[in-house]
């Protein structure tokens, strides 16, 4: 889908080919109609629990956590380490990130990314955000 991105046109495909190449993530699916904007992009994105859990053991015994402490660190490591995909992304970009499953089956953590230029101010990204985390829990 191409977004209006300041004063030029992005294509959300090559967002997403950018991220999946250079990071750790996986694109499930583009969210960027469901923003209901033209100039937003937003992914589901996701990331496996092997490689939280080899960043995690560095600092704790994963299995003296409880499960609740445990999915407490995931979705924070998860939403940590997917602010670097900020460093793939167009110059003037402003970014959320929200994770909001742990998904035992798929062994990964779901989150909600999204992205637009600066003009367009954190404010609305975030309503933007609380309406695409609507939809997909």
């Amino acid at each position: 889908m191409y977004v209006v991105f300041g004063n030029k046109v992005i294509d959300s495909k090559e967002i997403k080919e950018t991220i999946e190449k250079n990071t750790e993530f996986k694109i499930l699916k583009d969210m960027s109609k469901g923003s209901k904007r033209e100039d937003i992009v937003a992914f589901n994105i996701s990331v496996n629990i092997d490689i939280l859990n080899e960043m995690l053991e560095e600092e704790f015994d994963l299995n003296e956590l409880t499960e609740d402490e445990l999915f407490e660190e995931y979705l924070t490591l998860a939403e940590e380490i997917a602010t670097d995909i900020e460093e793939y992304l167009p110059e003037e970009s402003i970014l959320d990130i929200k994770s909001y499953k742990w998904d035992p089956s798929d062994n990964d953590i779901k989150l909600v990314m999204a992205l637009t230029h600066e003009e367009v101010g954190e404010g609305k990204l975030k309503d933007v955000m609380k309406r695409l985390v609507t939809q997909v829990e």
